[in-house]
């Protein structure tokens, strides 16, 4: 049962993504620049951000990525 669910729903959206396109990203209203200070210290590792990598690619398919010097280091 739960195949043919997933068989269904998995053409459902392939037919309604074509009539209404993709999902909308962002805060639904235009955002101002970032101002925080790029010596603020990372969430995650607490070094500065200015020792980070910002990956960004192009289009709104993929995801903002933010490289930790700690772990460029690891890998």
């Amino acid at each position: 049962m739960s195949g043919r669910f997933a068989s269904w729903y998995s053409r459902w959206n392939e037919k309604l993504i074509r009539v209404a396109g993709p999902a909308q990203l962002g805060a639904g209203h235009p955002e101002g620049p970032d101002v925080r200070s790029t010596a603020s210290p990372c969430p995650m590792c607490g070094r500065p951000m200015t020792e980070h990598t910002v990956l960004r690619p192009g289009g709104q398919r993929d995801a903002t990525r933010l490289v930790c010097p700690e772990a460029a280091q690891i890998a």
